[in-house]
């Protein structure tokens, strides 16, 4: 009797626990076999990070030591998957290949042609849903519509039933009949680095979720804007590499919440629940918002796959940014434009990889608003260094912060750095650590230093880099020409804050 094989593809789902895909494909297949392809479509993008690219290659060392305890060896293959899965298929002797469904514009170009170049050989290409909580299409207004603002699509959202999570799959051991392939550094991919990124895999990533159920979860909506603090999920690279499912994370929501009341709006708790159960979902329920506007985002991408080329507002397509000197996006770009807030939160991305969700608003309101670079610019260098960077949460972060996308500020929002410092640092904890040439100066000093040449003399910290005052009234008269109403007209329903 011959064995049924079928090859399993790796992108997206670096993890054998509740991995869509993988499951099904063992379910109904005597043998899987697993493949990752280093794509140079990807690899070679303008935008590609070197601490994206560390933690892949970590979460796939650990992919392949979790697989060779199975007896199942996990092929590493370099190229186009357009010509690299038919080969393996006639390698292998598949009949079938499976993945976890991929949302963005070049994913899905790139999954039709090796459907149909799978086809030609007589090899069946199933996709399944993995990487959302709630499909994009499933999702839609009562006409069918995609959402474009967020607060209704998270009431519809809510609505939807969430899929458990399901336990790792029973893979049979796989014959080596073909060459495992060497698995590259980051360096040989030309990728090298000295940021501090998370240790990659499954079982960090599951360690790293169950600190923030058992530590931080009950306090997310407290503590998430504080960035001195260890107040976030720390699981948002996970969900980018799929180390955790969303389906995952979710659960551990609803087990501190309750399942009979996980899908309650925080803002709007059951009349019958008592003080502690509102806690609880007001705490926690903050942080399943966030899952909410993962899911928004790509659905925007979906159905709005423009979005990644400019605005999605038609009438801010053709603003005129008009910064564009080098040593202002430098100064921004390398933390050093005087405004110690915004600073911070620039040297931190550049060290960690990642920035505090407060800090990536205010950074991107500044590049826009108060700097007026094209918000493109820092979209750009946040998916450089980012280690969680995706391109969908980045695209609608920035498109938020800009005024030009769904669901965004309204343009005339300008976040001050000056009073965002006051409020979310006021001690100056987190500028003390990022800006240690500030470390002695005192606050409230210590938030505008300029207000004495004599700290900035001694110190070395540079002056403001513009005028703030000068440029929020260019930033309004800019945004304001482009279309909308402004302040002194009846302004439109506020919008959902966007912490990321």
């Amino acid at each position: 009797m011959s064995v049924r094989r079928a090859l399993h593809w790796f992108r997206r789902d670096l993890r054998l626990a509740d991995n869509s895909a993988l499951i099904e494909a063992a379910r109904r297949f005597d043998e899987v076999v697993p493949v990752f392809i280093f794509d140079p479509h990807l690899l070679g993008a303008d935008d590609i990070g070197s601490a994206r690219v560390r933690f892949l290659v970590d979460s796939l060392a650990t992919l392949r030591a979790d697989l060779d305890q199975r007896g199942v060896p996990l092929l590493i293959r370099h190229g186009d998957p357009r010509t690299i899965l038919p080969g393996l298929a006639r390698e292998t002797n598949a009949s079938a290949v499976f993945a976890n469904r991929d949302y963005g514009p070049y994913g899905r170009r790139r999954d039709a042609a090796v459907a149909e170049a799978l086809a030609t050989i007589g090899v069946a290409w199933e996709d399944h849903a993995d990487l959302l909580l709630v499909e994009p299409w499933e999702c839609l207004t009562g006409e069918g519509k995609p959402y474009t603002v967020f607060t209704p699509f998270s009431r519809r959202w809510r609505n939807i039933q969430k899929c458990t999570p399901q336990r790792a799959p029973r893979l049979r051991a796989v014959p080596e009949t073909v060459t495992p392939g060497n698995l590259p550094t980051a360096e040989e991919l030309g990728m090298g680095g000295t940021s501090d990124i998370p240790a990659g895999g499954e079982a960090q990533a599951r360690r790293r979720l169950r600190r923030f159920a058992e530590r931080r979860l009950g306090r997310y909506a407290s503590d998430r804007d504080i960035p001195s603090i260890d107040g976030t999920s720390g699981v948002s690279v996970d969900l980018k590499f799929g180390t955790l499912s969303a389906r995952q994370v979710f659960a551990a929501a609803a087990d501190y919440v309750g399942h009979e009341s996980i899908d309650l709006d925080p803002a709007k708790p059951a009349p019958s629940m008592n003080a502690a159960e509102r806690e609880r979902l007001r705490e926690a329920g903050t942080f399943v918002n966030e899952l909410c506007w993962r899911d928004f985002y790509q659905a925007v991408l979906f159905h709005f796959p423009s979005v990644l080329r400019g605005a999605f507002r038609e009438r801010f397509r053709d603003v005129a940014w008009p910064e564009e000197r080098p040593e202002i996006i430098d100064a921004w770009t390398e933390g050093r434009t005087g405004f110690p807030i915004v600073d911070a939160g620039m040297r931190q991305l550049a060290r960690r990889g990642w920035m505090h969700n407060r800090l990536r608003m205010i950074t991107a309101s500044f590049l826009a608003k108060i700097l007026l670079v094209d918000w493109r610019i820092g979209e750009r260098v946040f998916m450089q260094r980012l280690v969680d960077g995706d391109a969908a949460a980045n695209n609608g972060g920035w498109q938020w912060s800009a005024s030009t996308g769904t669901d965004a500020t309204p343009y005339f929002r300008i976040f001050n750095p000056l009073l965002q410092s006051k409020k979310f640092d006021p001690e100056g904890v987190y500028i003390r650590t990022w800006v240690p040439e500030l470390a002695d100066v005192e606050a409230p000093l210590i938030h505008e230093p300029a207000r004495d040449p004599a700290t900035l003399a001694r110190t070395g910290y540079p002056a403001p880099c513009v005028d703030y005052a000068e440029r929020r009234k260019q930033a309004l008269d800019l945004l304001g020409a482009a279309g909308g109403p402004g302040p002194a007209s009846p302004r439109p329903r506020r919008s959902v804050k966007r912490a990321r």
